[in-house]
């Protein structure tokens, strides 16, 4: 009876220790990242802010998780066991607030600096060579008289890669301070919203698509050149996008954006266009017009999930830029026509 009792104590024992075992030591379960199941999207995170909403939100329901950083983006993870109905509360939460959905996956992030300032920094490069008439192979190139925009060429010789080429091209190196100093300004807000490769290309886009305008508008006996076609589309896109963020129905709010573009249109766009320093006023206004209209399409394809993001798509359209103003030189190199 006394070896019974014994043992039936060192059972006991060893059962209390190994409950306080677990207690201070829990074993640690398999975690899984749902921070790109919330979207279906493969997001590759979020904001502090809004990682930080989600943990509450999880908090709330009793669900385990945990938050990661991973560079300017933040992860939630939460058991394997839990990561369905984790899932499931936070689209839950989102679809109570719907008055934010829309701008969820689109937040307020921080600036990058660093890709914007390395991409300026190429494109200053680039402004100064073809400025500064080089000797290639021993002949002197113009490549402001090569590549300017004419509306007359672009309209009877089918030279639409002037469009493009013009915007690589200034006047002096003053004007293209200018329009290095502003864009890079403008540049920084857009890629913040878009991504840097995305914000460049819609850039471009807009640039193009405001001297084709001014082409066809205007007519022939037109000559322009300069990035400030570009910057002005830059900021339309920019208010296009801002204006189209969170937007169900028309108020005064979400059309803020765009007014403070045409403010801004109207404060560093403007000039005496017959006085020796002669502004684009027609450039400026088709690149900030075309720039628009880019950015709430953008927008609405983002809303709606029928165009892709993601660093790669980001990484190709900035490919697709470059590549474009690529093609547009060579085919200013051989004398080609577009039409």
């Amino acid at each position: 009876m006394e070896g019974d009792g014994g043992e039936k104590g060192r059972h006991a024992l060893g059962e209390a220790l190994g409950r306080l075992g677990r207690r201070l030591f829990p074993r640690r379960e398999a975690q899984r990242d749902i921070t790109g199941e919330v979207f279906e999207d493969s997001a590759p995170g979020v904001s502090e802010a809004r990682a930080r909403e989600w943990a509450l939100v999880l908090s709330a329901r009793g669900i385990p998780h945990g938050l990661s950083r991973d560079g300017e983006l933040w992860r939630i993870r939460a058991p394997v066991r839990y990561a369905a109905q984790a899932v499931e509360e936070i689209r839950a939460y989102i679809r109570e607030n719907r008055a934010d959905e829309t701008g969820a996956s689109r937040l307020p992030r921080p600036i990058p600096a660093r890709g914007v300032a390395w991409a300026m920094a190429g494109l200053c490069l680039l402004f100064v060579f073809l400025i500064s008439d080089p000797v290639v192979f021993g002949k002197r190139l113009n490549f402001v008289r090569m590549g300017a925009g004419d509306t007359g060429a672009m309209l009877f010789s089918g030279q639409w890669w002037r469009a493009v080429t013009a915007l690589t091209l200034h006047a002096d190196m003053a004007h293209l301070v200018g329009n290095v100093a502003v864009g890079g300004l403008f540049m920084a807000f857009l890629c913040r919203e878009a991504g840097v490769g995305t914000g460049f290309f819609l850039a471009l886009a807009a640039g193009a698509a405001g001297n084709y305008l001014k082409a066809v508008v205007q007519g022939p006996g037109h000559h322009f050149l300069g990035a400030s076609t570009a910057v002005f589309g830059a900021l339309g896109v920019l208010g296009g996008l801002r204006t189209l963020c969170g937007m169900r129905g028309l108020s005064l709010r979400q059309a803020a954006p765009f007014a403070a573009g045409l403010m801004l249109l109207a404060l560093l766009g403007a000039g005496d266009e017959e006085g020796g320093d002669k502004i684009d006023l027609a450039g400026h206004f088709f690149g900030f017009a075309a720039g628009m209209l880019l950015g709430v399409a953008d927008g609405a394809l983002m809303a709606r999930r029928w165009r892709p993001d993601g660093p790669a798509v980001d990484r190709t359209l900035g490919a697709a830029a470059v590549l474009a103003v690529v093609l547009a030189w060579v085919s200013a190199w051989y004398g080609w026509s577009w039409r």
